[in-house]
């Protein structure tokens, strides 16, 4: 049976609903979404918009990964079909926003636009879309993550 993480030698089958960790009676804090360790129900305190470095971590590599790929692809196909190419670039952005928002958890806070951003720059840049490319490509990846927020 597994062991609580914060107690060794506790067995528990419980786990965190955020952090996915073993959690024992004692660690438990009773949440409207289920229990959570003691580390995941405490409030955010200094970090702006509760998002944890492992969320920054997750939200970097699902950006970059899709902009990189994404880029790629769109790039072959921006030379074959050679209209609208600032549609292209807009949705482009849109969709590596969207993958970093989803991998960042879903938080929708200026940092996690930067960092959809700096994607959705190195997509544009893998793809060759030029500079006009690189700017669409980026403020449609921040304005991805921050709809809905104000």
């Amino acid at each position: 049976m597994p062991q609580c993480a914060f107690h060794p030698g506790v067995e528990t089958n419980v786990r965190c609903v955020s952090c996915d960790r073993h959690i024992c009676p004692k660690d438990m804090v009773a949440t409207a979404v289920g229990y959570k360790c003691r580390e995941c129900a405490a409030p955010a305190g200094g970090r702006p918009g509760g998002v944890k470095p492992r969320q920054y971590a997750l939200a970097a590599v699902s950006g970059l990964g899709a902009g990189v790929v994404g880029g790629l692809a769109v790039g072959q196909v921006m030379q074959v079909v050679r209209f609208f190419p600032w549609l292209f670039m807009l949705l482009f952005g849109a969709a590596i926003g969207e993958a970093t928002r989803r991998g960042s958890g879903g938080h929708r806070v200026p940092a996690i636009a930067a960092v959809a951003a700096v994607g959705a720059t190195a997509g544009a840049v893998a793809g060759g879309f030029g500079l006009f490319g690189l700017v669409l490509a980026a403020a449609g990846a921040a304005f991805a993550v921050l709809q809905n927020r104000f």
